[in-house]
């Protein structure tokens, strides 16, 4: 198959305007006071957004997992089943609570500092969304790699906008796959 750059470009220009939008949110916004609307169900979105992030978490664990298809646990080859089928719900539930999460601080609260970093986390799960969606539709074996890279940058730009939580689900599937390597090392033996 002929390499073909058409692909990558549209991932390439989504990363350079997250890479801009972050660091713009750190050199160039004043935190200057505003008028802010109704807060009522800030909270409510907040925890949105949270959840979000750790659901975007369940869906990257699939990484891994999908590498543990011919395991020795006949509990990890469950898993792997399990996670195969949950991995684009997953995915595109994240994506519709991110949606929802920053269309309410959009329209309810002044720009600052997380809004652009969550602009730029959000243009990239919308990317992963898109390229996951391409993956089974069309036959170019790049896809997959753009893929994984869009959902890296993701959870990059999650950690820097969300913070403590974006972290806590960082580590919290890291140790899964410790978790798995684990059992996978006890049916070896």
């Amino acid at each position: 198959m002929r390499f073909n750059r058409a692909i990558f470009m549209p991932a390439l220009f989504v990363m350079a305007t997250s890479l801009i939008l972050i660091l713009y949110s750190f050199i160039g916004v004043t935190h200057g006071t505003g008028p802010r609307m109704e807060q009522g169900n800030e909270e409510l979105f907040k925890t949105l957004g949270t959840i979000s992030v750790f659901i975007a978490a369940v869906s990257y664990a699939w990484l891994r997992m999908k590498k543990k298809r011919r395991s020795h646990s006949q509990f990890v080859k469950w898993l792997v089943k399990g996670f195969d089928k949950l991995h684009p719900y997953a995915g595109y539930t994240a994506l519709l609570l991110i949606a929802a999460h920053g269309i309410y601080f959009l329209t309810q609260t002044i720009v600052k500092k997380d809004t652009y970093t969550g602009i730029a986390a959000f243009l990239l799960l919308l990317t992963v969304g898109i390229y996951g969606y391409l993956i089974r539709r069309v036959s170019i074996k790049h896809i997959r790699k753009i893929h994984f890279s869009l959902a890296t940058a993701f959870a990059l730009a999650a950690v820097i906008h969300a913070g403590g939580s974006a972290i806590i689900a960082t580590l919290s599937t890291i140790a899964f796959w410790g978790f798995i390597g684990l059992l996978e090392r006890t049916a070896k033996n």
